[in-house]
């Protein structure tokens, strides 16, 4: 009957002697003995194979193409005919050892290494809270798991952690612990510590294994204590612990004790805060300590920011995706700066996605070119498994060499959950980075960090320390357009609106932060005299706060206008500011008159048509104006506080009648009561059968005088597409492409 022991304890315990000699004495017994080493310093089978290191698996996967794999390259066979393999795992400092003992183990199972063995030895790093090392106690692998302890407090404490890992995996009914094997060390009391944890977890000293130079003389001979002259008694001890753990053995649950619990049984103290030893769970005042006392130690203000937590968790608003996504997506609105990815390839896939489809669909639909959404300028370093388990450290040094090569503005480099979790050192990236070509790190590592939105807030903040230089002054007629929603369809469109309106006072655009400028834009940032937020958002206004607490920059009050009166306003701040107010009349008049002229040509579809308007959107100025201006009835605008702000409304909102409780489900009925022509919500939902016409409130609508007559301009053509019929065409190609 084939049976897997994984032996487990505190580091530096005696784990590889034991099994090796284990191992020695089951194989002298006749038994077919694998004995696997599970710890990076790949010496578990040195004594079995008379002192020699054998090639490890990590070693062997790193160096060998997959096609050419063969499980015999590490597969030694040491004394007695014992299998002998070493795991083995990266450098100290690099990569993730946990993750190469996975990636060792489905190598095995893959090629079937243990069914030529009876019996299978792991012996295992086991003081180590990682996933990883934990691989050997699934029940997939080990049947008979074996404490090595002796009497430290330490060795006890690792001893009863295991058990709770085993516990994680079992509850407290699975059976699977054989016991505790004694390694003696000759300390005060030693014997009457062990035991008094082998009775408290309810299992077995297996056998005690005496303090001896025989060890020692077996370590300066290469060999076990089976080949060895002259140690009958330890021989024996092993001999015994070899016909004990057997196939059919009993076994026992994994039942740890409470940190405290274990200080009394095996220190014999009942309460030590008596004893004048600190309680961990009090504070040195005496109170408990609570939940939050991780902030305790930090700067008012920042204990969430210092302890990874993004705001957007912290307020519980909704996360939109990663850290490393946003991070990206921000960044290649850089220009002439490369990104590297530092993430497998998926991750730069989907980011990629994510950042190109409001790319495409501009073009496509609108015939607007965005360079930086249609062809994101950044690579990944393609991250894998020899990576994640070394260390990706080089591989990424040699891709920003190789993006340093080609002389861009900047290479920015941005780690991934993959690089984060395993610890790879971004500033060794960041040390080849030169004074032409500037090399920057933006910590990201995915979701760790924080989601979509900390991305950006992490790369608007570290671009801007980074490259913004303070020793330029403000100068000449220009501003800086802040914190433009990248992702929206109409981010582009938006610019250009904004950029001719500044354009007719003769101001120019100095810099975008962040929309699609360059490295020397950036680093003028502080030319411009004037900065205009571009979404006056949460994100928009912290993003703000920096600035001014930073780099002393001056905003105007009114962020990118959305309608015809908020963008007389802007203009005439913004003129005010620069001194050009003489400019603003004429300008204004341009922009009414096309206004005035569209308005016209939409009034004799609209006018007269009654609207029911329900929004989560902040401000529907822009709806209201341009929907009255052309001549029609708002019957009610109820509010949904999905967002839970003030809903603005233009001039006195009397004329208004406005439900601030609106029940969502029975809009579509009261608007078939009210004979309303159209119902507007935030959503456009699912077509069917109605006297009205259903459409949707932008949620980034366009800029300057032209918002509210683009919805209203859709609404004309949707009550003219329902006139006409044209839903049938729709409705064949429902039946054609979705039933179908």
């Amino acid at each position: 009957m084939k049976q897997e022991i994984a032996v487990y304890g505190k580091g530096g315990i005696g784990k590889s002697t034991i099994s090796a000699n284990l191992s020695a004495a089951m194989a002298v017994t006749g038994r077919k003995v694998l004995q696997i080493g599970c710890d990076p310093k790949h010496d578990s089978t040195r004594l079995l194979m008379h002192g020699e290191n054998i090639q490890t698996v990590m070693e062997y996967l790193k160096e060998t193409e997959k096609e050419l794999q063969n499980p015999a390259d590490i597969l030694r066979t040491g004394f007695m005919g014992t299998g002998c393999i070493e795991n083995g795992g990266p450098r100290p400092g690099v990569g993730c050892a946990g993750r190469g003992i996975i990636s060792s183990f489905e190598f095995l199972e893959k090629f079937k290494v243990k069914e030529q063995y009876d019996t299978v030895v792991y012996d295992v790093l086991g003081d180590v809270v990682c996933g990883g090392f934990a691989v050997p106690i699934r029940r997939e692998y080990a049947d008979v798991i074996v404490l090595v302890t002796s009497g430290e407090y330490m060795a006890l404490y690792a001893a009863n952690n295991i058990l709770r890992g085993i516990r994680s995996y079992d509850g407290d009914t699975e059976c699977r612990v054989a016991g505790i094997v004694f390694n003696e060390r000759k300390l005060p009391d030693e014997d009457g510590r062990v035991q008094r944890f082998a009775d408290a977890v309810g299992l077995p000293i297996l056998k005690k294994v005496p303090r001896s130079d025989a060890f020692a003389r077996a370590e300066l001979e290469h060999v076990t204590l089976q080949e060895l002259d002259g140690c009958e008694v330890e021989k024996t001890v092993f001999q015994e612990l070899a016909q004990e753990i057997r196939p059919g053995m009993t076994l026992y649950p994994a039942r740890p004790l409470e940190d405290q619990e274990l200080e009394t049984v095996v220190l014999q103290t009942e309460n030590r805060n008596e004893q004048g030893y600190s309680d961990p769970e009090r504070l040195s005042d005496g109170k408990e300590r609570s939940g939050d006392s991780i902030h305790s130690c930090l700067p008012a203000g920042h204990a969430d920011e210092e302890a990874g937590i993004s705001a957007a968790a912290v307020k519980r608003l909704p996360l939109y995706g990663c850290a490393f996504n946003g991070a990206i997506t921000c960044g290649v609105h850089l220009t002439d700066a490369l990104i590297i990815a530092h993430s497998p390839r998926a991750c730069a896939f989907y980011t990629w996605q994510n950042i190109s489809s409001p790319g495409r669909k501009n073009l496509f639909n609108r015939g607007i070119l965005m360079p930086s959404a249609i062809a994101p300028h950044f690579t990944c370093t393609d991250m894998g498994q020899t990576e994640a388990v070394f260390g990706g450290t080089e591989k990424l040094k040699e891709a920003v060499q190789a993006a340093i090569d080609q002389k861009p503005g900047a290479v920015i480099v941005v780690s991934s959950c993959v690089s984060g979790i395993i610890g790879d050192d971004l500033l060794a990236a960041e040390a080849l980075g030169t004074e032409e070509v500037p090399v920057i790190t933006i910590p990201a590592d995915g979701d760790i960090r924080g989601d979509y939105m900390e991305g950006i807030r992490m790369c608007m903040h570290k671009l801007g320390t980074e490259l913004i230089d303070r020793t330029v002054r403000p100068s000449g007629k220009c501003v800086n357009l802040i914190n433009e929603v990248a992702v929206s369809v109409n981010h582009e469109t938006n610019y250009r609106i904004i950029r001719d309106l500044l354009a007719g006072l003769g101001i120019e655009i100095n810099c975008r932060f962040l929309g699609d400028t360059g490295v020397q834009e950036l680093k003028n940032f502080l030319k411009a005299p004037l900065n205009i937020l571009a979404a006056d958002t949460q994100d928009g206004r912290e993003l703000r706060s920096w600035l001014e607490q930073e780099y002393g920059c001056s905003f105007a009050e009114s962020a990118f206008p959305i309608g015809a009166r908020a963008a007389k306003q802007f203009l005439e701040e913004v003129a005010a500011y620069f001194g050009c107010s003489e400019r603003v009349p004429a300008l204004i008049r341009r922009e009414e008159e096309k206004y005035q002229r569209e308005i016209e040509r939409l009034r004799p579809e609209l006018e007269g048509k009654r609207v029911v308007i329900t929004t989560i959107n902040s401000n529907i100025d822009f709806v209201l104006q341009a929907a009255e201006d052309a001549g029609m009835e708002i019957l009610q605008i109820g509010v949904i506080n999905y967002l839970r702000q003030e809903v603005k409304v233009s001039d006195t909102p009397e004329r208004y009648n406005i439900n601030e409780t609106m029940e969502w489900e029975k809009l579509y009925d009261q608007a078939g009561d009210w004979n309303a022509d159209f119902v507007i919500s935030n959503y456009t939902p699912q077509a069917e059968d109605g006297a009205y016409v259903k459409d949707s409130i932008p949620m980034m609508p366009l800029a300057g005088y032209s918002a509210g007559i683009d919805v209203i301009r859709r609404w004309a053509d949707l009550q003219r597409r329902k006139r006409e019929g044209a839903w049938n065409h729709d409705r064949v190609y429902f039946e054609q492409y979705v039933r179908n």
